[in-house]
């Protein structure tokens, strides 16, 4: 074999492997890119109670009116939980609950606003008084606070019948 044809052969080998190495080279290093935005809504929500002056006696009823406002940027649903810090004026003491809009589960005792509470709005009140059992007696009603709970859930993706099942992924 002539030298010319030995050098010929030793260029196209290195061409070829030049060009094998640029052709790897441009396939590992190909990129496509797209940018995704995800904007995600603010739920949050205020507990709205109107409780002037409460003076608990037995046989009276006292005013507690109870509503929940969605101020973030997303529809959403509400439960909430009423808790006395007295056990003994919670089983003296009756609650005026709204049963058209709202339901009590008794597994967790959390009462559900039946509907999508929508951006800006209230929902209808949960209750509005406390009645103290006629036979009551003043010892059971020193010092209690009534605790109102409030927790929301985004509802995208549910229909106003959904609201126990928007819930389902919380655990208290």
């Amino acid at each position: 074999m002539g030298k010319n044809k030995k050098i010929m052969i030793g260029i196209v080998a290195l061409l070829i492997s030049i060009m094998a190495c640029t052709g790897i080279f441009a396939y590992l290093s190909a990129q496509t890119g797209k940018i995704n935005r995800f904007t995600f809504g603010e739920n949050v929500i205020e507990t709205d109670e109107h409780f002037p002056n409460p003076d608990p006696k037995p046989g009276g009823t006292v005013e507690k009116d109870v509503k929940v406002k969605n101020t973030g940027d997303v529809p959403c649903f509400v439960r909430t939980k009423i808790l006395f810090s007295n056990d003994d004026a919670g089983s003296v003491s009756t609650l005026d609950i709204n049963t058209a809009d709202w339901e009590k589960n008794n597994t967790d005792g959390y009462y559900y606003y039946k509907h999508i509470l929508p951006v800006n709005v209230s929902t209808s009140s949960l209750m509005k008084t406390v009645k103290i059992a006629d036979d009551a007696h003043l010892d059971e009603l020193e010092d209690f606070d009534i605790i109102v709970y409030s927790e929301s859930v985004q509802s995208d993706g549910y229909t106003d019948a959904q609201y126990l099942e928007a819930f389902k992924g919380l655990t208290h």
